[in-house]
């Protein structure tokens, strides 16, 4: 695990100011503290930079840049290679001959011998700069599922890149100036979707998808993975049969669990009691004896604590159990290091207690562990998601035929007689407007709740670069473009897909990797721990794509074919307890609190330019207010709007 950030001359021009380059690489210094390096070429116009966390061969021969024996080849990579050790003996037998142990060696020898098309081989989590000298050719790649980021621009004449964006604004071409755009679909999806950033001019590469400089310096995009394209097609009979998925579910994930325990450094999990850390320790406990787990917990968030599961499961596994218990002072005191490290905003408060179980687990002398992020968006894990289903199954499905005037009028008619149900609202406008019922597990402003907030939100340019990315996709004042984008290519490839299909696409191209791995990725590097996600192994996510939805949601059971696989692994009680979640008091926070509630007040004075120009602030400020009574719960909302006016490029 580790960072890197450089550039490539689009024009011909190159200059090179050596503090910068330093600058660059110290401002990555949280994602590898273990050494650095630089490569400046005035033959092919490129300066990199690096930061190493030595995971797998912690000598000198595993770092990077690194070039083959020839200098035909060049690697920068963040990540892990967990088959590198099998490449590698196929790498041999090519004729290959390699002088480290690491897997970025392994990287770089797979994409000479067999180009991009080296990453349909690879298993594992990576963002990657590759260059190929001979051919003057550059590629940027983003993992399969976006466990790894990276960000890059194609201002000033260089294409730029950066494992974090806060290494980009070292370069003297590079201004950080506000994406109204991406601030818009930002209200929405509690982050910027892919491949906006909050930032114009500065993009992310979504998932799986690769971007590639030729030698006449155009820049193009291509999708190299899709996970509606598996490796294995399961027949019917097997994949519609609860017991035969019982068992390839136990054998995927024994195999990713077992691949993500490769290190040279110590490893542990974060254990909160619920099903899927639980698996992973139990899993991992097949292997070792020296299984060591972490747990945190809010001091002031009792409804949210599961360190009793946690010592329960700790205790059946015989684990080294590590616990720590934070409050909102804590919480209060990283806020704004927290925003730092984001480099944009990611409005998920659980930020917070990541970056205290991961530093725990730092002091404690762990570098890697494992996570159990990507489970509830496979197995239809939230309630939420049941109650989209339901409502779907109940309303959607039988009124599909009904006409748009009939369904508009009784969309209008609920608006009015119930004015205080914006919520349902909002669903009711989508019904009436033929929209998909789900957008997204994480949702905070509807569009017509944007619309007041913002002081402006109609005046979008189209992004010349977004279209070269994303063809196609809408611009304008409704975050729905981003929805309906990705729903057209899920019925392309599937033009049957049931509505948990379409549910479970749709987070695996937004909410996952730009939300819900970009904290782990964010906060575990900040504290210089690699986390590790075995529910995303892409054997598993791909089989997992293609369980049924009636094994996945059964009986009124969640997770119905994942806790079925976990019987005789863990305890009845474990596997069947009441989902509690990883989450924040946020809400008591800005109701009660004794720092975060002044604080946004603070906020809102003290960027009284940027809410003039940007966001209305007697809007803001009433749901503050709404929020102290009782009857009313804006939290979600007001820790959007505190992470980005709490951002530097608002000042």
């Amino acid at each position: 695990m580790c960072g890197f950030a450089g550039y490539v001359s689009c024009t011909g021009h190159f200059s090179v100011d050596q503090r910068v380059l330093e600058a660059m690489h110290t401002t990555l210094v949280h994602r590898g503290p273990d050494g650095h390096g630089i490569w400046i070429s005035e033959k092919h116009k490129t300066a990199l930079v690096y930061r190493r966390l030595s995971i797998i061969d912690l000598s000198d021969a595993g770092s990077q840049p690194m070039l083959d024996a020839q200098k035909t080849v060049i690697i920068s990579f963040n990540g892990e290679i967990y088959n590198y050790k099998v490449l590698r003996a196929e790498l041999e037998g090519c004729g290959h001959t390699f002088v480290s142990q690491s897997d970025t060696e392994v990287f770089l020898y797979a994409f000479k011998q067999w180009g991009i098309g080296c990453l349909d081989r690879l298993e594992g989590m990576f963002a990657a700069l590759l260059g190929d000298l001979v051919n003057d050719e550059w590629y940027l790649v983003r993992d399969r599922i976006g466990i790894k980021p990276l960000y890059f621009s194609n201002d000033g004449g260089y294409l730029s890149f950066a494992s974090e964006i806060k290494a980009l604004w070292h370069l003297p071409w590079m201004k950080k100036n506000l994406n109204e755009q991406a601030l818009y679909h930002y209200l929405t999806f509690l982050v910027t979707p892919a491949p906006y950033t909050l930032y114009k001019g500065v993009y992310k590469l979504p998932a799986g998808m690769y971007a590639k400089l030729d030698v006449a310096r155009n820049l193009t995009f291509h999708e190299w993975y899709n996970p509606l394209n598996p490796k294995i097609t399961y027949a019917q009979s097997d994949i519609q049969s609860e017991q035969f998925c019982i068992g390839e579910t136990r054998r995927l994930l024994t195999d990713a669990v077992k691949k993500r325990m490769i290190s040279d450094v110590p490893f542990g999990v974060f254990l909160s009691g619920g099903i899927d850390s639980s698996l992973i320790t139990a899993l991992m406990s097949q292997y070792t004896d020296k299984v060591k787990t972490f747990n945190v917990s809010f001091s002031d968030g009792p409804e949210y604590s599961e360190v009793a599961w946690a010592r329960k499961v700790s205790k059946l596994f015989n684990t080294e159990h590590h616990e720590i218990t934070i409050s909102e002072k804590e919480a209060f005191e990283f806020f704004e290091k927290m925003v730092y490290h984001q480099d944009e905003p990611i409005a998920d408060p659980v930020c917070i207690p990541l970056y205290y179980v991961s530093k725990l687990l730092k002091d404690s002398g762990v570098t890697v562990v494992q996570v159990g992020e990507g489970s509830d968006e496979l197995y239809c894990g939230y309630q939420t998601y049941v109650n989209y289903l339901d409502a779907y199954k109940r309303y959607y499905e039988p009124t599909v035929g009904l006409p748009t005037s009939l369904k508009k009028a009784g969309a209008w008619l609920a608006a009015t007689l119930f004015p205080q149900k914006k919520y349902y609202g909002a669903l009711l406008d989508q019904w009436a407007s033929g929209q998909h019922l789900f957008w997204s597990g994480a949702i905070s402003f509807t569009e017509n709740a944007k619309h007041t907030v913002l002081a402006k939100y109609d005046a979008y340019d189209v992004d010349p670069m977004i279209q070269k990315i994303y063809p196609g996709l809408k611009t304008g004042s409704d975050s729905y473009a981003i929805i309906d984008y990705h729903l057209k290519k899920l019925y392309e490839k599937k033009p049957n897909a049931d509505f948990l299909k379409s549910i479970t696409y749709l987070e695996f191209k937004q909410r996952l990797p730009e939300l819900l791995l970009m904290r782990v990725d964010k906060m575990t590097m900040a504290t210089s721990v690699e986390g590790r996600v075995p529910f995303l192994d892409h054997a598993h996510v791909e089989y997992a794509f293609q369980v049924p939805t009636a094994l996945k949601y059964k009986n009124g059971v969640t997770k119905y074919i994942l806790k079925k696989a976990c019987e005789g692994i863990l305890p009845m009680d474990v596997i069947y307890r009441k989902k509690i979640g990883f989450a924040a008091p946020t809400t008591r926070w800005f109701k009660s609190g004794t720092y975060f509630k002044p604080y946004f007040l603070d906020l809102i004075a003290t960027k009284k330019h940027s809410l003039q120009s940007i966001f209305e602030k007697e809007e803001i400020e009433m749901l503050f207010h709404k929020t102290q009574s009782s009857s009313h719960d804006y939290a979600t909302q007001l820790w959007v709007l505190q992470n980005v006016l709490a951002t530097e490029v608002l000042e």
